[in-house]
């Protein structure tokens, strides 16, 4: 992943973590103490979500999931990790499955950014045991828009061999 894109992710992981204090800080001078705590509740599980992505052990494959992530957050588009299992090395190297998700990942959130797009939920999951991984990713579908260009994304990357099943639902 380019250091450009690296140092944007940084940025808005910064900003983000001064715009939750400052969130947290609002809440405990009005006196919502059990807002304050759901707030930190929530802020917390969306952390451990992304940490688990931050410690797959592909970095490339690391760095693309979180920046599609921030990429989705700027089109309010909200992506579940569901991280089961550390991919572990693959017979794809991560550098061709960064770029092969990406790609998938990129298409979907293009499909499901225009504003009248109502269903903005993504969630990608790991499966398997690492080495012989399942890469699944599903999404809804968007009424009279059939997902063509993402589903040659994804014909794209099972032919590389990465273990990939796009779920369209709705």
């Amino acid at each position: 992943m380019e250091t450009a894109k690296m140092l944007e992710l940084l940025s808005v992981q910064r900003h983000d973590f001064l715009n939750h204090l400052q969130v947290i800080s609002g809440l405990i001078q009005l006196k919502k103490e059990a807002a304050a705590r759901e707030y930190i509740k929530r802020v917390t599980g969306d952390i451990i979500s992304l940490s688990k992505v931050v410690h797959l052990n592909i970095p490339e494959v690391a760095a693309v999931l979180l920046y599609a992530n921030n990429r989705a957050a700027n089109h309010r588009i909200e992506i579940n990790f569901d991280i089961q299992i550390n991919p572990g090395e693959s017979t794809v190297p991560g550098e061709l499955l960064a770029a092969l998700l990406g790609e998938v990942l990129n298409d979907i959130i293009d499909y499901l950014s225009p504003p009248e797009v109502l269903s903005r939920k993504v969630s990608v999951s790991i499966t398997g045991t690492p080495g012989d991984c399942t890469w699944q990713i599903s999404f809804g579908a968007v009424p009279d828009l059939p997902p063509t260009r993402i589903m040659d994304s994804a014909r794209r990357a099972e032919e590389q061999g990465v273990r990939l099943k796009v779920h369209i639902t709705g």
